[in-house]
This record gives C-alpha cells, structure tokens and sequence, in this order.
C-alpha cells in the first residue's frame, strides 16, 4: 500500500511553500491516519524503488485509467488505485515529478474539466442536481495549525495533517463516478492541475480542481466547475493531491 500523509485548504489562507520545486516524489515519515481509515504507509524514495511497469492498453489507454475523447486520465486520485488513501500534503511539483516518472503527466485544467463533466458537460460528475454523500464533500472543516503544517515534514505537521484528513479510500463511493468511469473528482482530495492559459504570475502555473472532502471555498457544494488559482505550485496544504493524464493513443471512439 503507498503514501499519502493529508491534504490541502481551498480557502487560499495559509499553507506551507517550498522555496524550490521538488525533482522527485518527496519520502513522508510515518504518520497514522484515523483508525478506521487505516495506517498512513511511508513512500520509499523515488530513486530506489522504480515504478511498475505500465499496464496493458484499452481502448488506447493504460488499463488503470479512463479514456476520455483524445486523452486518458487516472481512474482514481494517485497513487491510482482502488481501497487505497489517496495521496494529499503534496505540492503540483510533486504531481509533476510523480506522473513524469510513470510516463505520465499532470493533467491540464480543461482535460480535468472535460473528464468531471462528461461528455454532456455535467454540474457534477453524477449529473446536474447535488446529491449530498454521493461524493466524499460533506465533512465539516476542522479548525488549522497553520504552524504545525509549516513545520513540515516534522512530526508535528504530519500529526497535525493526520487530525485534519477525512478523505476516503479511493473509489469507496460507488455513485461518485463519471460517465466515462472516472471516480472521486470532487471532493475528497483537491487535486493540482496546470493551468490551460498562458500568462499570469510567474510560479501560478498550477490550480487547484475538485475541491475536497469539507466542500469548496464559500460553497459547501463541491462541483467539476469550481477552481482554485490563487496558490503557487510549491503551496503545500494538508488536502491536496492529483491524478495523471497521458494521450490516448488509438483512434478516438469516445465524443471529444
């Protein structure tokens, strides 16, 4: 089982910054999520342990992601694989550098876009009406140290993070699905993308997508729609994440 220590605050108020953008996953200590979620488990360094091989193709996609017009995405929030924690605490260096080293990238923000709304752009990626506790959206926001997190990676602010996180195992809810068979993409985990358009501030390439487990910024109603731009890539926070996106390589059979 892999890593993911907790997640990030949409709300665009503190947070932890890296002054250089990492080169390659970042190893987390030890650090114990709430009991019935299960133990956080301590990522090896990138360096010494190489990544799977990639697996077989479907409909010109890697087997453990969607197809989704021109391109493929995770099926789930990385590390990508059902019943297990998805990743959080992690900048969009991270999300680069972790996608890069499986041949992949980080997606872009129409691709995600285009993946949570479906083909018939969706409000949410279960239809137009809310369904609250369909996806993971409705915990409520717990009060922050902000200090502790900016003590990362001390034990402080993994423990701090461990309070924090309330993200479900990958794929637990059933209904929080697209239409092409992507899950999870609001709520529970924020996920990093890099923004589509040029320009802007040097350093705010990336947004954050989806929301996450207690809702979005000023709407408890966590929709493919809303994003968060107003945070450098290095922002480290205690509930973000990613997914990765890669071209699809066959003709395009699914609509664009």
């Amino acid at each position: 089982m892999r890593a993911i220590v907790a997640a990030l605050a949409l709300g665009g108020c503190g947070g932890v910054a890296a002054t250089v953008p990492p080169a390659v996953e970042i190893p987390v200590a030890p650090a114990t999520v709430r009991a019935e979620r299960g133990p956080i488990p301590t990522p090896p360094p990138a360096a010494r342990t190489p990544p799977p091989a990639p697996p077989p193709e479907v409909d010109g996609c890697p087997a453990d992601m969607v197809a989704v017009g021109r391109f493929c995405i995770d099926r789930y929030e990385a590390p990508n694989e059902k019943g297990e924690v998805p990743f959080a605490l992690r900048t969009a260096y991270d999300g680069e550098a972790w996608c890069a080293a499986r041949g992949k990238r980080l997606c872009r923000e129409d691709e995600w876009l285009r993946a949570c709304a479906g083909p018939h752009g969706r409000t949410y990626p279960y239809g137009n009406d809310y369904r609250g506790g369909t996806c993971n959206d409705d915990h409520p926001w717990l009060g922050v140290s902000w200090k502790k997190l900016a003590r990362w990676p001390d034990d402080a602010a993994l423990g701090e993070a461990t309070r924090l996180f309330q993200a479900d195992m990958s794929g637990a809810r059933a209904g929080c699905v697209t239409e092409e068979g992507a899950f999870d993409m609001t709520g529970n985990v924020a996920e990093w993308v890099r923004k589509t358009s040029a320009g802007g501030r040097p350093g705010y390439e990336h947004a954050l997508k989806g929301c996450y487990w207690a809702g979005c910024f000023k709407d408890p109603r966590a929709s493919c729609a809303f994003t968060n731009g107003a945070h450098p890539g290095t922002f480290r926070t205690y509930e973000a994440g990613f997914r990765c996106c890669t071209p699809r390589a066959s003709a395009v059979t699914s609509p664009p």
